[in-house]
């Protein structure tokens, strides 16, 4: 999952609406039922899984991924079942990835030499199956993308994401659906009530910051250990992209109210004061250690010696390591 929040909020919206209906080039397919494996079967222990054989016939062609691991899994139940899981999504959009730099055909004819080396049936047809539906879905998807405005509202961007839920309801079993998008959905979710609630009129700049904060704190722990990083990832790329374009810290500070609430801001702006103190003091130390070094006269030893006994003075053993390690 990539979900994109970006400020400022005409920003956000177009790019969120880009993450919605991203998608690889699809071959035309009919659709197939498949054989879901039991929600349960989740669980199966690690002696079920058949992982990808790296000698198989649908292993990657593409160069970009020449010497990497593949990305996914295959995996059967006790029953030789397809088991469902993101796995098969990882797995299919490992091999997808290479759309512009193999021919399609190509890499639909890796996945499935791929299935067929590593599967028996029933899983095998099912995963054949199912692969096939979720090329269906990638060519639906980009027809589904014509039907909505390239810059859309929030309500545009409501109803984009209700009819790609619309479509995943009708091509993929409930099994598959919660698999292969229950996370992404639900971070698309909470960026479009967090879009929602910076777009209130109504609402002041520090209300706006209380109610996101609040909308994070309502969900479930299991889901906020899956936003939160990516909230933290985004934020981080965000306020390196503001500071490179010479933002001050105003409105580094507003893009951390919107994102993550007044309480983490605080956070971050102390751990910002600790981090600037603690590269002045690398810089004081810098300068008075290259000080030293120039020094005329001074044998190697003494400036060795000088060095440590100013590094002794300005830091504890324990940063004695990181300072250490940061000079060489």
């Amino acid at each position: 999952m990539k979900a994109l929040v970006y400020i400022p909020l005409l920003a956000a919206a177009l790019l969120l609406g880009w993450q919605l209906t991203r998608s690889t080039p699809p071959t035309p397919a009919p659709t197939h039922a498949v054989v879901a494996a039991d929600a349960a079967a989740q669980t199966a222990p690690a002696s079920l899984l058949r992982e990808t054989p790296a000698s198989s016939t649908g292993a990657p062609q593409a160069n970009s991924l020449r010497g990497t691991e593949v990305d996914g899994r295959l995996q059967v139940d006790a029953d030789g079942n397809l088991l469902i899981s993101d796995q098969l999504r990882h797995l299919f959009d490992y091999y997808l990835s290479t759309a512009g730099e193999q021919d399609h055909g190509q890499i639909v004819a890796q996945v499935q030499a791929l299935i067929r080396d590593s599967l028996d049936d029933p899983a095998r047809s099912q995963a054949m199956d199912l692969f096939q539906r979720y090329l269906d879905y990638q060519r639906a998807l980009v027809e589904l993308e014509q039907d909505f405005p390239a810059a859309a509202d929030i309500d545009s961007l409501w109803a984009r994401q209700d009819a790609v839920q619309r479509l995943r309801a009708d091509l993929f079993s409930p099994a598959e659906h919660q698999a292969f998008f229950a996370a992404e959905e639900s971070y698309n979710r909470f960026t479009l009530e967090r879009l929602s609630i910076l777009h209130n009129p109504n609402l002041s700049d520090e209300e706006k910051a209380q109610d996101i904060e609040a909308l994070r704190e309502s969900l479930p722990d299991a889901m906020q250990a899956l936003l939160v990083p990516q909230i933290h990832q985004d934020l981080r790329q965000q306020t390196q992209a503001l500071r490179a374009t010479g933002a001050n810290e105003g409105a580094v500070r507003e893009l951390r109210m919107e994102m993550v609430g007044p309480d983490a801001t605080a956070r971050l702006e102390a751990l910002d004061v600790q981090r600037a103190q603690w590269q002045q003091r690398l810089d004081d130390f810098a300068r008075e250690r290259d000080a030293i070094l120039s020094q005329p006269g001074l044998a190697d030893s003494d400036r060795d010696e000088a060095v440590q006994a100013l590094l002794d003075a300005r830091f504890d053993s324990t940063e004695q390591l990181r300072v250490s390690a940061l000079m060489r």
